[in-house]
């Protein structure tokens, strides 16, 4: 942690360490008693009723007591930190080894840090962590937390990820149960290695720490067309993952019979590699996992039924961009609303010649894909998913900008987010 880190950036007015005496320029030195770290110290005590700093001003110590009502903020902002753990396994599916040259640098860090797990839902393997780290979790109460899980057997996890620190995370599991942390976890499955019954053995060993391990996905592996130099993986066949769903299905059901609620999930790709109807929404529970692309074509249905429902009526015409695997699924969908509605609607699936062929999520796609595909085809209004652009910008992961191909494709462009977002637009409210 740098020393800039620390240093208090601002103090909000009337707020409870405005009140006690917390200032600009001040340095934070411990929170509670321990040494400060970050700015999760300071959130973990947004809850409690007091909180004790130690600060550096003007090179003299001095402890402040901070008394507030519980889950108040605290009124601190601190400078920020660019240091982001790094990832110290090479695993042979790591899908950061397979982008190509020339994009953004940040999409190039491998990070495997507990506080963005926390924070933003983002999958660790928890390889890395010392046992300060491991404690501080623990301390606190760093929950939920998503876990890259991926198999049990301890010589197969170093093979996969090619660090033998990996193969103990069973152990770091058992300690974080055993301390109420709630995990979600995630397997990813390549053909013929952490399949069958190595997968079976990994959710059964899973299983056995419900409820704190509350859920768990079974995921394709991703394979670009950049592999250059990298292990031989081959994409899950259809009927592997006919039999994976099966056999996860029928665990999950014995699981909900036993606890009375679902545990694990295949991903809607998993479903659509084999060529099965997708499960109903009722089946995803909480839709813990909607983030690793488990019941997303649920969610987003019933989304865009739900703001029918309020009354909205799609009107006009569009065209719709998305991946391959979603697209049969919209064009379903929008006949049956050009049957009810006054609109038209060309869904235009994107092939990814990008990242490859076998990559057909709608998350994935590039600007310049859709460019190539579809310049000088288009006379409507286009809506993209908002799952397409970086976050807090208009921008594909090739950095074309959405006024790029507002202006290449020369349409108007629409984000769309989730199946609500969609039906809004299609209603009239435009971005």
């Amino acid at each position: 942690m740098n020393h800039d880190s620390r240093i208090v950036k601002k103090v909000a007015l009337f707020s409870p360490a405005r009140k006690a005496g917390v200032k600009k320029g001040d340095e934070i030195l411990t929170v509670g008693g321990y040494p400060y770290v970050d700015e999760t110290d300071l959130l973990f005590f947004e809850e409690e009723p007091s909180v004790s700093l130690t600060l550096l001003r003007d090179g003299q110590e001095q402890t402040l007591t901070i008394e507030k009502d519980p889950f108040e903020p605290i009124g601190i902002e601190m400078s920020e930190s660019n240091y982001i753990i790094p990832c110290q396994n090479d695993c042979m599916f790591c899908f950061v080894r397979q982008l190509p040259k020339g994009m953004r640098k940040t999409l190039y860090v491998k990070d495997d840090d507990y506080r963005m797990s926390f924070e933003m839902g983002s999958y660790v393997t928890l390889s890395n962590l010392s046992r300060e780290e491991l404690d501080r979790i623990k301390r606190l109460s760093l929950s939920p937390l998503y876990i890259s899980v991926h198999c049990f057997t301890k010589e197969l996890k170093k093979k996969i990820c090619r660090n033998p620190k990996s193969a103990e995370l069973f152990s770091v599991l058992e300690e974080l149960a055993a301390a109420g942390i709630v995990m979600h976890t995630q397997i990813v499955m390549m053909e013929g290695i952490n399949d069958g019954e190595e997968l079976m053995k990994t959710l059964s060993e899973l299983a056995k720490l419900y409820p704190q391990v509350k859920t768990c996905a079974v995921v394709p592996v991703g394979l670009t067309k950049h592999r250059e130099g990298l292990p031989v993986l081959t994409p899950i066949s259809a009927e592997n993952a006919r039999r994976t769903v099966a056999s996860v299905e029928e665990f999950n059901a014995k699981m909900i019979e036993k606890n009375g609620a679902p545990f694990c999930f295949c991903s809607d790709e998993m479903y659509i590699i084999g060529g099965l109807d997708l499960p109903p929404y009722e089946y995803y529970g909480d839709f813990d996992q909607i983030e690793n692309g488990v019941g997303l074509v649920a969610d987003f249905f019933n989304a865009a039924d739900y703001e029918l429902s309020l009354g909205t009526t799609p009107k006009g015409a569009f065209s719709a961009i998305t991946g391959v695997s979603f697209a049969p699924f919209l064009e379903k969908y929008c006949r049956e609303l050009e049957k009810k509605y006054p609109v038209k609607i060309d869904v235009c699936p994107v092939r990814n010649d990008f990242f490859g062929e076998s990559v057909t999520v709608s998350g994935l796609v590039t600007g310049g894909d859709i460019i190539k595909q579809y310049e000088g085809k288009l006379k409507k209004d286009i809506i993209i998913p908002k799952t397409m652009l970086r976050e807090f910008s208009g921008v594909f992961l090739d950095e074309i900008t959405l006024c790029e191909l507002e202006k290449r494709l020369k349409v108007k462009a629409h984000v769309a987010e989730g199946g609500d977002g969609f039906i809004k637009i299609l209603g009239g409210r435009k971005r």
